[in-house]
């Protein structure tokens, strides 16, 4: 015949059997805790692979051509046509919207003409070339280039070989130094839902002759 434990109240069964199923049931309910914490890390983890895969980017400016087809001279003032060829790629997977794209030329630190870029569309990982041609209204130079114009400066350079007592004359041209800046605005949506504002501006030095607006040269 079985018989029970001695000296053990009734009291201990009671508190033994609760405490069994407050445990089991605490299983569940912590094995949910686990369940979220682990989606959300892994949310998490997809949602910065997609940042870095998708993120948004500013497009590239490169400036390849720069021309003044038009040029004037006339009482310490100039005038002129700006032409200038820039290439844009969109390092963007998704396609590149540009609005409120802009071209502003200065000189001496002052704009002296601008003019706005037609919006328009970029595909993703492709490149644009942009051709801008703008009319710059007289503005005033300053007195030593207007000057330099007029009369460029001859330099006596010592001759090379058996002669050397003999000089060569070397013309050198004046240089007028204008400012370039190319900005493009516009915007990338990423996934087909989250749009980003995206802008990308090269500023480029041209030096000009002010005898007769050729091109020297240029830096970006």
């Amino acid at each position: 015949m079985a018989r029970s434990a001695p000296g053990l109240p009734p009291q201990y069964y009671a508190a033994a059997g609760s405490g069994h199923r407050a445990s089991s049931s605490s299983s569940p309910a912590a094995s949910c805790v686990v369940a979220v914490l682990f989606l959300l890390l892994a949310a998490g983890g997809a949602a910065a692979a997609l940042f870095v895969l998708f993120r948004p980017r500013a497009p590239a400016i490169a400036v390849t051509a720069v021309q003044l087809p038009a040029f004037s001279v006339a009482n310490d003032t100039v005038a002129f046509t700006f032409q200038q060829l820039a290439s844009v790629r969109n390092p963007n997977r998704s396609p590149l919207a540009h609005y409120d794209s802009s071209l502003h030329v200065a000189y001496a630190g002052g704009e002296v003409g601008s003019m706005y870029i037609p919006a328009g569309q970029i595909d993703g990982g492709r490149r644009q070339y942009m051709a801008t041609s703008f009319t710059v209204p007289a503005f005033a130079v300053s007195v030593s280039a207007a000057a330099a114009a007029a009369q460029p400066t001859t330099i006596s350079v010592p001759a090379s070989g058996p002669s050397p007592h003999v000089t060569a004359a070397l013309v050198q041209g004046p240089v007028m130094e204008v400012d370039s800046l190319l900005r493009v605005k516009g915007k990338v949506t990423v996934l087909k839902v989250f749009t980003h504002h995206v802008e990308a501006a090269k500023v480029c030095r041209i030096g000009v002759s002010p005898a007769d607006g050729r091109v020297l040269g240029f830096r970006c």
